[in-house]
């Protein structure tokens, strides 16, 4: 139907062009037939893709939304724009990054600066270590690690001079150490700037962040072990003070020990002449020589008995004023000696004056148990020890 009023429609069109000749007339008849045969031919294929359309709406089972197409193309057009945009700011970007030879320099720079950190926090390790045992062998790897340290590169960049009144205990380190061209405020900050840049490899941001946190431990590290070093120089000096005092006690218990042997010395040259007086009495004076033949063998055996206790008594009672002195003295030495273990810290020469004094305790004991159990062999064991 559609074909047969396209033609009707067509042969109207043609029948109101004006009469002709009759070679006009055949010429318009041959391109009537060609236009008729065109037209049909050219509706069959309009009909087929209608028919094509049909099929495949059937198969997809939507209907054709021409301004959903439309949103759709201009969606695809702006995220096509806004990706070329991001390919050339990132070729812009890429382009300058290769162009700017400073930020490189600066990376290298921070590289080979985080490596000598890293040897020093290893060698201040190692020193802090050592410092504790006040041995040989600690101070042989200090020299050590200063001969390592004075083999590493030289540092080819030349920044601001360190700054005298900053606190930084790393800062301070660095400068007693002799390096003078970092300055570890303005390293952490860039190492803040180059862990927020967005151009870095993930591998190249942990380092950055780890070297930022190496370097705030090392600043906390060092202020603790400042804190115990001026902890343990008052703790020495307390130590100090205390052996200055108990080696003035020693003097004094030295000198009321020898006070005391002489006093017992005394005591016993006495009883001595008081014996022999009272024998050469009684063996002289007529009455005496009557009161010791009157005396019987017990009467004298008690009498000497006597004699005897009070001796005893004597020295009894001057053992025990000893015995309180030197317990007094030998608390005070143990004393000394557990404050000296709970510093865990003995210089040589307080080494030797603890040992120097615990041997003359032991020599005065010796002495004073000798003088008191055998007094005949005393001048030869005091030669013996001189």
């Amino acid at each position: 139907d559609s074909e047969t009023s396209s033609l009707t429609s067509y042969n109207t069109d043609l029948t109101d062009f004006t009469p002709a000749t009759p070679e006009e007339d055949l010429e318009d008849g041959v391109s009537r037939e060609e236009s008729e045969l065109r037209f049909r031919q050219l509706t069959r294929e309009y009909q087929a893709l209608q028919r094509a359309y049909a099929l495949l709406q059937e198969q997809t089972g939507g209907s054709h939304d021409a301004e959903r197409e439309a949103r759709n193309r201009e969606q695809l057009l702006a995220d096509l724009i806004g990706c070329q945009a991001k390919i050339a700011d990132l070729e812009k970007a890429l382009a300058e990054r290769g162009q700017d030879s400073k930020w490189v320099e600066e990376k290298q720079y921070l590289i080979r600066t985080n490596q000598e950190l890293h040897d020093k926090v290893r060698y201040l390790l190692r020193l802090c270590h050592s410092t504790p045992s006040c041995e040989p062998s600690g101070w042989k790897d200090t020299r050590m690690g200063r001969e390592r340290e004075h083999r590493l590169p030289a540092m080819g960049f030349h920044m601001t001079t360190f700054p005298e009144n900053s606190n930084s205990a790393l800062q301070i380190f660095c400068h007693q150490e002799g390096i003078k061209d970092v300055v570890i405020p303005d390293l952490m900050k860039k190492l803040d700037i180059l862990g927020d840049n967005g151009n870095l490899r993930n591998e190249e941001q942990i380092v950055v962040i780890q070297a930022g946190t190496v370097l705030s431990m090392c600043e906390k590290w060092l202020k603790q072990i400042d804190g115990t070093k001026a902890a343990l120089t008052q703790k020495m000096i307390d130590l100090e003070n205390e052996t200055d005092q108990f080696c003035k006690q020693k003097g004094f218990m030295e000198e009321e020990l020898d006070y005391r042997k002489q006093a017992l010395d005394q005591a016993y040259m006495r009883i001595a002449e008081l014996e022999a007086t009272l024998y050469s009495a009684l063996q002289q004076e007529p009455g005496g020589r009557a009161v010791a033949e009157s005396l019987s063998d017990r009467q004298r055996e008690e009498l000497g008995l006597a004699v005897d206790k009070l001796r005893r008594q004597i020295l009894r009672q001057s053992r025990q004023y000893d015995s309180q002195i030197l317990q007094e003295r030998m608390e005070l030495l143990q004393h000394a000696q557990q404050v000296r273990k709970g510093l865990n810290l003995q210089p040589p020469q307080s080494k030797d004056a603890v040992s120097l004094l615990l041997v003359c305790v032991c020599v005065c004991v010796s002495l004073y148990f000798v003088y008191s159990t055998k007094p005949q062999h005393f001048t030869e064991v005091l030669s013996l020890f001189y």
